[in-house]
This record gives structure tokens, C-alpha cells and sequence, in this order.
């Protein structure tokens, strides 16, 4: 009998998580496309669940905001350790940052994304850990003469945030971007004094 109620609990805490997640990308998608007003009501249609569904992961809608801005700095994250950690030069470190947050444009939800600006502690704790895997790719880069001397995190922080929104009316920003990319990859190189 324990094991079934056991089980049952498994079962319920995964479907929690999973209507979790549904809230979180349907209220990114909408977030994204009508703005951080968008109503609760709204967002639990669009995950397919009820608004008492979307109210008990989230009792606010700063609380359901905060954990959209959190989650996009996870990915975030996630994007820069893996740049600053890739083999080979600083420079290909920069362009996989680049791609990544190219890639993954639609989830996030971040201020210079057009997000909100929420952040708590630990939100905060994430976007220093953006910066610190950024700068420990940058000082490679320097060091071995890849990258200038100036560059810094944020500058690579505004640079994919820029990239990663597409401008209205362009058809292909795709290639867009990535012709910028390589144009930014470019230009990141030592500067030569005359």
C-alpha cells in the first residue's frame, strides 16, 4: 500500500513539474508577444492548463516573471560556460556564444531581451556567472593575442542581445545575423596602432 501511494506521489510531483514547464514556456511565448501584461488567464489557456494550475506555481505575476527571467539566465549560463569551455581559440568561444544565443532567441526573457527587469538573489547570482565565464574566456582570448585588450563581458552581452532580436520587416534574419556575427567575430581582434 505504501508503495502505491508512493508511486502516486512520483506521479503527481511529475505532472506538477510538467504543467510547471507548460506554464513557463507558454507565458514566454506570450510575454514575448503581447508583453508582460498579458493576462493569467491567457497564459494557462495557452499551456492547456487551468488558471489555479498557473496560480499555484506562481501566486503573482512578478513571481511567474522572476522565474522567466531566471530561467532565461540559466540558459544563459549554460551558453557562456559552454563557449568559455570549448577547445580551441577564444575567438571561436565568442562566435558559439553568439550562435547559442541566436539559437535560443525565443527563450529568452531578459531585459535586454525587452523582458522584465526582475531579479532576485539568486537571479542576480546567475547573471554574475554569465559575466565570469564570459571574462574568463576574454582573458584567454587576450592572453594569446586573439582578442583585444578592452573587450569585455557585457560588450559580448549587448552584442548577442542585439543579434538575437530580429528587426521588424526582415525576412531572413537568420542570415542576417549570422553575417553580423561574423562581421562582430571580426572585429573583436587586437588593435594595431599606427
Amino acid at each position: 500500500m505504501d508503495y502505491v501511494k508512493q508511486s502516486s506521489s512520483r506521479r503527481v510531483r511529475k505532472d506538477a513539474l510538467r504543467n510547471r514547464d507548460r506554464v513557463l514556456d507558454a507565458a514566454t511565448e506570450l510575454v514575448r508577444s503581447v508583453g508582460d501584461k498579458v493576462p493569467m488567464a491567457d497564459i494557462a489557456d495557452r499551456a492547456g492548463v487551468g488558471v489555479g494550475t498557473v496560480y499555484r506555481h506562481f501566486p503573482t505575476r512578478e513571481a511567474l516573471l522572476g522565474a522567466l527571467v531566471h530561467r532565461s539566465f540559466l540558459i544563459a549560463v549554460a551558453n557562456a560556460e559552454a563557449a568559455a569551455g570549448q577547445p580551441g581559440s577564444a575567438l571561436d568561444g565568442v562566435r558559439s556564444f553568439l550562435l547559442a544565443t541566436l539559437r535560443d532567441r525565443d527563450q529568452f526573457v531578459l531585459p535586454l531581451h525587452g523582458g522584465p527587469a526582475l531579479f532576485t538573489p539568486e537571479t542576480r547570482a546567475l547573471q554574475a556567472d554569465v559575466r565570469t565565464a564570459l571574462r574568463r574566456m576574454l582573458e584567454r582570448g587576450t592572453d594569446a593575442g586573439e582578442l583585444r585588450a578592452d573587450l569585455t563581458p557585457e560588450d559580448l552581452i549587448v552584442a548577442a542581445s542585439a543579434l538575437s532580436r530580429p528587426l521588424p520587416g526582415t525576412n531572413d534574419w537568420d542570415t542576417l545575423a549570422m553575417r553580423q556575427i561574423e562581421l562582430v567575430i571580426h572585429g573583436l581582434g587586437p588593435i594595431s596602432l599606427p
